[in-house]
């Protein structure tokens, strides 16, 4: 709790010079961007890679990282300030060892294979499941959090794509869901 505690402080004052959040949601940063993101967490296990695209804040990357010690996190990020960001709160938390920062959209990411695919308040499933396929490998597991229009774009996603897909509710907000998608295919 200290390192999110510190997190919170890092977010609260780099708030002062950029948008990192909506400034709305700073009152209720614990539920609306902690717990929504500690959420993925006991769905995709500990000790897991995960690589979470447009990374903005952190969330959800950040906060599995400092929950899971042996979680191996790649932020990708292309706006360079919010990169600075992402960097200070890894050192100031010490998560050197595990997280990394890459300052790049996520086409220019060399690709490789992640055991969990996310991204948080980015954009429609159709165009995650694209940006995110040099990544997965069979057993991916996509977590992606959504609003009140997953359904919308799972729909939408189904047109461009096959795959399995699971959906639970969120704990932090009941028109959301979580959607647990696996082997991601073009139609």
């Amino acid at each position: 709790m200290d390192k999110l505690d510190r997190y919170a402080a890092l977010l609260a004052d780099w708030q002062t010079r950029m948008n990192l959040v909506g400034p709305s949601t700073l009152p209720q940063l614990w539920h609306r961007h902690f717990a929504d993101s500690a959420q993925l967490l006991p769905v995709a296990g500990p000790g897991r890679t995960w690589l979470d695209i447009g990374a903005g804040a952190g969330f959800p990357g950040l906060v599995i990282a400092t929950l899971d010690p042996g979680a191996r996190v790649t932020l990708v990020e292309s706006i360079a300030k919010k990169c600075r960001f992402l960097e200070t709160v890894v050192s100031d938390l010490q998560l050197d060892d595990r997280v990394t920062v890459e300052n790049r959209r996520i086409e220019d990411l060399p690709p490789r294979r992640f055991d969990v695919i996310t991204a948080r308040a980015l954009a429609a499933v159709t165009r995650l499941l694209g940006w995110g396929r040099p990544f997965a490998g069979r057993d991916t597991l996509w977590l992606l959090p959504k609003g009140a229009r997953w359904s919308e774009e799972l729909d939408e996603a189904r047109r461009a794509y096959r795959f399995k897909v699971e959906t639970r509710p969120s704990l932090t907000d009941e028109a959301a869901r979580l959607l647990l998608i696996r082997g991601v295919a073009a139609s």
